[in-house]
C-alpha cells in the first residue's frame, strides 16, 4: 500500500480524522503498516498518555 493508504488506514482505525505524519515515499507491506502502527501507538502512551496522568 502507499503512505496514504497507511495514512488512510491508520486514521480510520484509530478515528483520528485529522491524523498527519510524516511518511517514508515507498510501499508497505502489512507487516510495515502493522510496525508503523505500533510505534504510533507506543509514541501515544509513552508521550502523550503521561500528560493526562
Amino acid at each position: 500500500m502507499t503512505k496514504e493508504d497507511v495514512l488512510t488506514r491508520l486514521q480510520k482505525e484509530l478515528s483520528l480524522p485529522r491524523l498527519t505524519i510524516k511518511l517514508e515515499d515507498k510501499h508497505y507491506s502489512e507487516d510495515e503498516y502493522q510496525q508503523v502502527k505500533a510505534q504510533l501507538l507506543s509514541y501515544f502512551e509513552d508521550y502523550v498518555r503521561n500528560i493526562e496522568n
